[in-house]
């Protein structure tokens, strides 16, 4: 009969660190989460206030635009066009 309670109490003592280990990981989940998702409204918020000719020169050196569409936009962005 020792023998089965020891086991008993070693099983209870396993689920328990389990239950534990998951209350902490879902912690750590929901303060990365939280803290994430805070960082990306803030960046947000300093994009759009970012000068339209430095993000057309970004996308210009990237290649997501031409040439042709990068001088067009760039005369209607000083007023010339």
């Amino acid at each position: 009969m020792d023998g089965g309670m020891m086991w008993l109490g070693l099983l209870m003592m396993v689920v328990g660190l389990l239950v534990f280990a998951g209350i902490i990981l879902l912690a750590v989940w929901a303060v990365t989460r939280l803290t994430s998702s805070e960082r990306g409204r803030s960046s947000g918020t300093a994009n759009s206030a970012e000068d339209p000719l430095v993000i057309l020169q970004r996308r210009y050196a990237r290649g997501e635009i031409g040439h042709d569409d990068y001088e067009r936009i760039r005369s209607d962005l000083q007023g010339k066009g």
